[in-house]
């Protein structure tokens, strides 16, 4: 039988939380929540950092994402994306998970349309439909349509709703505490070490407003048609209300500094809000990105995630 509504069992302790680890447990933590799948259309899912997940059809021919914390911590993360998903499903020219299901070991929602814009079905990253040297107008415009809409979403709706905030000066406070925490393992050249000081110190770059953000918006998280059309994002673990460049600084890790400025450009033309150094602040915001990801590895205990973001720096 295939569920249509949204359990509401996630009070489970995240003390007592036990992962599941095959496609098994998986499949039977959503037959438990009312949802039943075929076992012999079920296929895993192992590239997320903080979730399991499982590809699988109902009776109907419907594909269902069943997805299972990996950590104790996200257990109590996934509550907060839940109310973020509430929130902007309201807002967005795009489509984004709705949960059908949702308790501590388990969520499930349908499959989104789209193909996501980058795959690792080879074991390395594979681009679907975009090319990384020179993404597609169409595609450049779709995002700033979408990251206006997601930024014109009320700042005290948003945290009324539960969605985390921070204002600039935490975000400021949070990136030069990682910055101590994660110099020791990373070792980062003096001429890195320097710029970040910089930047940080720079109120210049920094902008006076925030905006609600996605927060984790890199290929593997966009939908695509064909075409380039932008129609559906994943992932909403890491939406915040507090610095509108993140998404931004993410984009300009993918494309560079030409495709941002045109995606700024878009973005302002859409109505989106800016300031003057906007583009010197995204950049400068990608450059710190390893040491954010080096602070989640040492924080979560994943030392791949930790040689990963050594040698990006």
């Amino acid at each position: 039988m295939t569920s249509t509504s949204t359990s509401a069992s996630t009070s489970t302790s995240a003390s007592s939380f036990q992962p599941l680890e095959t496609v098994d447990q998986l499949l039977a933590a959503a037959r438990r929540e009312g949802l039943e799948l075929v076992a012999d259309t079920a296929t895993l899912d192992t590239m997320g950092l903080d979730f399991l997940a499982v590809h699988a059809r109902d009776a109907e021919g419907t594909t269902w994402i069943v997805r299972s914390p990996r950590r104790a911590d996200v257990v109590t993360a996934a509550q907060t994306e839940a109310r973020v998903l509430a929130l902007v499903r309201r807002s967005l020219p795009f489509a984004v998970p709705d949960w059908r299901i949702h308790a501590a070991d388990v969520i499930a929602y349908p499959r989104l349309d789209g193909t996501p814009a980058v795959t690792l079905d080879t074991g390395s990253p594979v681009w679907n439909f975009l090319d990384p040297a020179a993404p597609s107008a169409l595609f450049v415009e779709d995002m700033a349509r979408a990251l206006v809409a997601l930024q014109s979403i009320d700042p005290e709706g948003a945290a009324s709703a539960g969605v985390p905030v921070r204002t600039m000066t935490e975000e400021r406070e949070l990136i030069a505490a990682a910055l101590v925490a994660t110099r020791e393992v990373l070792s980062p050249p003096e001429t890195s070490w320097a710029r970040w000081q910089r930047w940080l110190a720079d109120d210049s770059m920094w902008p006076f407003h925030v905006a609600v953000s996605h927060g984790d918006l890199h290929p593997g998280h966009w939908l695509l048609s064909p075409d380039t059309h932008l129609v559906g994002v994943l992932d909403w673990t890491e939406a915040k209300l507090g610095d509108p460049s993140v998404d931004f600084a993410m984009f300009h890790m993918c494309f560079g500094k030409g495709p941002l400025e045109q995606l700024v450009s878009a973005f302002a033309q859409a109505g989106g809000r800016t300031w003057p150094r906007m583009v010197d602040h995204a950049i400068e915001r990608s450059a710190v990105f390893p040491v954010l990801g080096a602070e989640w590895a040492l924080r979560t205990g994943n030392t791949a995630v930790l040689e990963q973001v050594r040698a990006q720096l």
